[in-house]
């Protein structure tokens, strides 16, 4: 019911946004996905000193030209100490899928069903760009409090995908991004990509800025940079980071504004 419904449903608090990543095939680019749950919806039961729930959750992303139709469903058992369900009443339980899709417009849902039988429902449309190897392009900017764990082979942590875009004046908030499609210099395969930023307040006064500053390959050849600043002398208000990723060696630039939210 929740699938087919034209309406939202809303027992149940969801978010949802999406990131568009790097190649995966030809044509074909990584999207991640990321919905957030608000636990204060849920119906727990009280077992042993924990918090205790049954989910289950359909995530689809569907061709809105009437293509392909990719799905994920899960059963997911939470348990959560109190603690534990404190600090996701601030973050919100995170629900994040990959899907490899090809260009074009798409509509992804999620269905969210608790133990009680309430029901919740998001949607969010969003575009892939056509994927040419040489197009100079940046993937989907990550905003994040929070860092989650390394992948399988992958050096140091990573920034956890969030929905929200709203952040604490304690926190410090970080912002990555992977660039494709770089020249390389022939010979020594070397690119001269340059990230600078500026975070404006709305009212468009200046809170900090970084000026151009090179974006090195990793060993794989990976052009992924983040920037990050503390918010505690973030009044708060609405944001904006401002950034301008130039290559160097074509002239060619991207430039990109991510909106946040500083709230006590």
């Amino acid at each position: 019911r929740g699938l087919d419904s034209p309406w939202a449903l809303d027992d149940i608090g969801l978010r949802l946004t999406h990131f568009v990543g790097r190649e995966t095939s030809p044509g074909t680019v990584r999207v991640s996905v990321a919905a957030e749950v608000d636990p204060g919806d849920l119906g727990f039961e009280s077992q042993k000193g924990e918090d205790v729930a049954v989910l289950q959750f359909v995530m689809v992303a569907m061709s809105r030209d009437g293509g392909d139709q990719f799905r994920h469903d899960q059963e997911v058992d939470l348990k959560l100490t109190p603690e534990m369900r404190s600090e996701l009443a601030r973050t919100w339980l995170p629900i994040v899928r990959d899907f490899e899709l090809g260009a074009g417009s798409y509509r992804t849902k999620v269905v969210l069903r608790d133990g009680t039988g309430r029901l919740g429902t998001v949607t969010h449309d969003f575009e892939v760009p056509e994927i040419d190897p040489l197009h100079f392009r940046v993937s989907t900017p990550v905003l994040s409090d929070m860092r989650a764990p390394a992948e399988d082979g992958q050096p140091g942590d990573r920034l956890a995908l969030v929905a929200r875009r709203v952040f604490a004046p304690e926190s410090a908030l970080f912002c990555r991004l992977e660039v494709y499609g770089a020249a390389r210099i022939e010979g020594s395969g070397r690119s001269r990509v340059t990230l600078a930023y500026e975070v404006r307040r709305s009212d468009g006064v200046l809170y900090t800025r970084g000026d151009p500053s090179v974006i090195e390959a990793a060993a794989d050849g990976t052009l992924s940079h983040m920037i990050g600043f503390p918010l505690h002398a973030a009044p708060p208000g609405d944001y904006e980071i401002a950034m301008q990723i130039k290559d160097g060696l074509t002239g060619k630039t991207v430039d990109l504004r991510e909106p946040f939210a500083v709230t006590p």
